[in-house]
């Protein structure tokens, strides 16, 4: 489930970075200035960066909570004895006759 997650993510960061990198070029015109170039983008590293940051808050949050529920469900619950007795079906069966030990005999 993990490897999935990351996947998904994984390929919506690149959908999401050729979009910024398309948008950055078309909007670019060449002017007769001479300008600097321009850095990276701080666009494409600052939101991968926030999504999988995200991401992993999310994956902490639930892993807690499934832990959580998991053990209140140890902890706690309701006891029915009169449905199991209304069943007919025993939890713990009881043994018929105690076997007896062996014969001691002489040689």
């Amino acid at each position: 489930m993990i490897r999935q997650v990351g996947l998904l993510a994984g390929s919506f960061l690149l959908l999401l970075l050729r979009n910024v990198s398309a948008q950055g070029e078309t909007t670019t015109m060449p002017s007769n200035s001479t300008t600097p170039s321009p850095g990276p983008n701080i666009v494409a590293i600052v939101v991968p960066t926030v999504v999988l940051g995200l991401l992993a808050i999310l994956t902490a949050v639930l892993l807690f909570l499934f832990c959580v529920v998991k053990k209140k469900r140890q902890t706690e619950g309701t006891y029915q004895p009169s449905a199991e007795e209304q069943s007919g079906v025993r939890s713990v069966e009881t043994p018929d006759a105690l076997k007896l030990p062996k014969e001691e005999r002489l040689i």
